[in-house]
């Protein structure tokens, strides 16, 4: 090799050794790029779940303040007579899901199982505030205006049911006024009859026989509403006794509250303010948003 040749072949080698060095660094910065990437999603991803979860505990724990400060009211006055059972459903309802956050404590749930116990506060405060309300101990510092009242709510949750749901929904909202002496006896058929209506539509008699042919069965041999509220609940993967005890009370005590104004001899016929009308309302969108969580597909 003569001195030439032996320079180009060192220099050719330099040149290699440089590419390789060269080639080895971008693919280390790419490398690291890649990873520091994946640790700013990943702890963004932490960020954002954290952020939610503190808010999600935050409404938690809000409403079960709420729900606390709706019974000491309720039971610092004495006690009246109108609305007696309707007052010992909501009692039922408060000990119910009081009932079973204790007995869930340390259990996993389904985001779904999880969700409906959450929600069991709201309808158990939603409830006792009603019943405030309608003794004259509500907060109008907080009432819509009429229009407003009477403003569309839950098409979403409806929507999924089909659109004649949302239409009663609105002719429901629609009959509420402090002018009208029937509102809330209106208001409570229409909005019966949705809440009826999610779950036998999402709980047909024949798919809730055909999956449980054992399930509990009414006088015409149908099933019965809480065998539809197991079935939909096992639907969502959902098999925890104490949801469906408080699922099925929380329907009870809505309905009921339905019953109490349809049978217009308890003096609950007549006009009522935009307060009470307003709480009437927020309790049955609250049942709405609670059955449309299992109801769902």
């Amino acid at each position: 090799m003569t001195p030439a040749q032996f320079k180009a072949a060192v220099n050719k080698a330099q040149r290699q050794q440089k590419q390789a060095i060269d080639s080895y660094n971008r693919e280390a910065r790419r490398h690291n790029a890649a990873v520091k990437k994946a640790a700013s999603d990943y702890n963004r991803e932490v960020r954002a779940y954290n952020a939610k979860a503190r808010a999600h505990n935050s409404r938690v724990k809000n409403q079960r303040r709420r729900l606390e400060q709706e019974i000491h009211r309720l039971k610092s006055r004495p006690a009246t007579t109108t609305f007696v059972t309707y007052r010992a459903s909501v009692e039922t309802l408060v000990r119910t899901y009081t009932a079973t956050e204790e007995s869930l404590v340390g259990r996993t749930l389904t985001p779904a199982g999880r969700e409906l116990v959450d929600r069991g506060s709201e309808e158990a405060a939603n409830s006792a505030y009603l019943l405030n309300a309608m003794d004259g101990d509500g907060a109008p510092e907080d009432d819509p205006t009429e229009d407003e009242l009477r403003g569309p709510s839950m098409q979403a949750e409806l929507a999924t049911f089909g659109q004649d749901l949302v239409d009663r929904w609105i002719g429901a909202l629609f009959s509420l006024s402090p002018r009208n002496p029937d509102a809330a006896r209106h208001f409570c058929t229409s909005a019966r009859e949705v809440l009826i209506a999610m779950i036998d539509g999402a709980a047909p008699d024949a798919r809730v026989a055909e999956a449980e042919p054992a399930c509990d069965r009414t006088g015409r041999g149908v099933p019965t509403r809480r065998a539809k509220v197991r079935f939909l609940l096992r639907r969502k993967g959902i098999d925890e006794g104490p949801i469906e005890d408080l699922v099925e009370e929380d329907m009870n005590n809505v309905l009921g509250l339905f019953r109490e104004f349809n049978d217009g001899t308890h003096g609950h016929a007549g006009r009522f303010t935009i307060t009470q009308l307003n709480a009437l309302r927020v309790r049955v969108e609250s049942a709405i948003g609670f059955i449309h969580t299992f109801c769902a597909a």
